[in-house]
């Protein structure tokens, strides 16, 4: 295009196209490398003046598409001027009749998008443009227009919550397209927008919309169950509760969907207008309790469990076997668990899956959970891990579970763990180990130089030196024993024998810093002077630290007690 041209085109001054008199001229039909023509600029930069000439000097250029399909038409319902929408339609009849009705109608030409000018309107907000196209044409048949994405009209107004143009469209079609983007229509969006007034306005004029699955099979229940939207679901259910029972790609009913999400008040809502809908099945065979229980949804397993009628869902088993018990230990909701057995009536505790394995084996396997006091409680209450599973833990039978599954990556990540505490404690050992070696061989106060004594400890027969000396050979035993433990670990099975050293080291280690502080206060108390405010200071100083470092270890080394007989004593325990 002439830069001219271009130059007047989007500028004020139009005084070179005043100039022009012969609608023949060249100048009006060059275009810009994207295939606009002057009017496509004039409109663009909202030279409407220079608009109306150029429409006057050549009025076919109303037609003309740039590179993406777009109109001049296009081009208004963007900028958003009533006035020009008005005088493109009308030059556009006066073509249609000139030609006897042959030319393409403006209003429902399309651009590479599919859209139409109401569309652009409705995606800019346009609404005086939008109320210009309409009475300009039977509102059905422009309303009813889908683009390539799917999108009608209707939808693009919602969607851009233009919500006033959206009931001009519904006022004044007879019928008009609710069709959107991926499957979805208007009423999914305006469930996720919570228009609750169009909603029912919606709903009255296309109930269909109800029923209407997206591309991922949702509904608008299952997104107001997401959301957790009661006042959505109730109005969605007025009309039929089929849609209660409708499951998503998934295999996810609204239920499902609002136990997974700890919508109580929604679930409460759908069981209130289905009362049978809490049997209802996933495609894994799992009840909602299921679904509560593996995404930890405490308020939502207690809301089961304070309701009778729901007795029948806590030993319910899904397609793998796996009950509710199952499913929150081995997502590691073992607060869930710990529920479901204080809450629930007649819990089977030691209840089996296909694979052969209790609710219990699934918490032994995840090294964090295995000495939470949740996991006491649980087997203070009776909860035990199968056979098979204590023999998994112990290496006498190797599972080999399928390629990529959860059991694989749950024994990797067990064995990474051991190996990294193994290292931990073996480091701790040796310490300590190093530490008494040397206080053994120089004991506080020195040896004697002289007599027949001589080289003997010189306080030999003080009380508290002969504490520091059993204690300190006590630490040092201990310590030096869990170094040979891991020495010879590391030249047999790495499968098996990490699982035992880890299992006897740590409580080995813990002791010897137990006997190494006692040795520390005795071996103080030697050889300062008999001062009570420094010898208090010195024991009450030493006392705290043990008291704190028992306070915490004792309850796990309680428990791997009882892990170690269990593993130890299982394969004796069959017959």
């Amino acid at each position: 295009m002439n830069p001219k041209v271009f130059r007047d085109a989007s500028s004020s001054d139009s005084s070179f196209f005043e100039e022009l008199t012969n609608p023949n001229s060249s100048t009006l039909l060059e275009v810009t490398i994207e295939e606009n023509t002057v009017l496509h600029l004039a409109l663009q930069f909202k030279k409407f003046e220079v608009a109306k000439k150029i429409v006057n000097l050549r009025p076919s250029l109303v037609y003309e598409k740039n590179s993406k399909g777009n109109t001049p038409l296009h081009i208004v319902a963007r900028v958003g001027d009533s006035s020009m929408v008005k005088l493109l339609i009308d030059e556009a009849k006066k073509l249609d009749v000139e030609s006897g009705g042959r030319q393409q109608q403006l209003l429902r030409m399309v651009n590479q998008d599919g859209d139409t000018a109401l569309h652009v309107a409705m995606r800019y907000g346009n609404f005086d443009v939008v109320k210009e196209l309409i009475n300009e044409n039977d509102p059905a048949e422009l309303a009813m227009q889908v683009n390539k994405a799917g999108e009608s009209a209707l939808f693009l107004a919602v969607d851009r919550q233009h919500y006033d143009m959206a009931s001009y469209i519904l006022s004044a079609a007879r019928d008009c397209s609710y069709a959107g983007r991926h499957g979805m229509n208007v009423l999914h969006a305006l469930v996720i927008y919570t228009r609750s007034y169009f909603v029912k306005e919606v709903i009255i004029k296309c109930p269909s919309t109800i029923e209407q699955r997206d591309d991922l099979g949702w509904t608008p229940l299952h997104i107001a169950a997401q959301l957790g939207n009661k006042k959505y679901v109730k109005l969605l259910l007025e009309n039929g509760n089929s849609p209660a029972y409708e499951m998503n790609n998934e295999g996810l009913s609204a239920l499902h969907i609002a136990a997974k999400k700890g919508n109580v008040n929604v679930m409460k809502e759908l069981i209130t207008t289905c009362p049978d809908i809490y049997e209802f099945l996933d495609l894994k065979g799992q009840t909602s309790l299921h679904v509560a229980a593996e995404s930890g949804e405490k308020e939502v397993v207690e809301f089961f469990l304070k309701r009778p009628e729901f007795e029948s869902l806590i030993n319910k088993q899904d397609k793998e076997g796996n009950t509710p018990m199952h499913l929150a230990a081995n997502n590691g909701h073992i607060e869930i668990a710990c529920l479901l057995r204080r809450r629930g009536t007649g819990v089977d505790l030691n209840a089996t899956n296909k694979k052969g394995f209790t609710a219990m084996d699934n918490v032994m396997l995840r090294m964090k959970l295995k000495h939470s006091k949740p996991t006491i409680q649980l087997w203070k209450e009776g909860a035990r891990p199968s056979l098979r599973g204590a023999r998994f833990q112990m290496g006498i039978q190797k599972l080999e579970p399928e390629e990529g599954s959860e059991d694989k990556k749950m024994s990797t990540s067990e064995l990474d763990y051991m190996n990294q505490k193994k290292q931990t404690v073996m480091v701790v050992a040796t310490l300590i180990a190093t530490v008494t070696f040397t206080a053994g061989l120089t004991v506080p106060g020195g040896f004697k130089n002289g007599g027949v004594d001589e080289g003997m400890a010189a306080l030999s027969k003080i009380t508290a030196f002969r504490v520091f000396l059993i204690a300190n050979t006590l630490a040092f035993g201990l310590s030096i024993t869990s170094v040979f433990v891991h020495f010879c670990s590391s030249t047999i099975s790495r499968e098996v024998v990490p699982r035992k050293g880890i299992g006897i080291t740590p409580i080995f280690t813990a002791y010897s810093t137990v006997a190494l502080l006692v040795a520390f206060i005795s071996g103080t108390y030697t050889v300062v002077p008999h001062s009570m405010g420094i010898t208090t200071a010195v024991i009450i100083c030493c006392c705290l630290i043990i008291y704190r470092y028992l306070y915490f270890s004792y309850k796990r080394a309680c428990y791997l007690g009882i892990q170690w007989f269990i593993i130890l004593y299982a394969p004796y325990m069959e017959d």
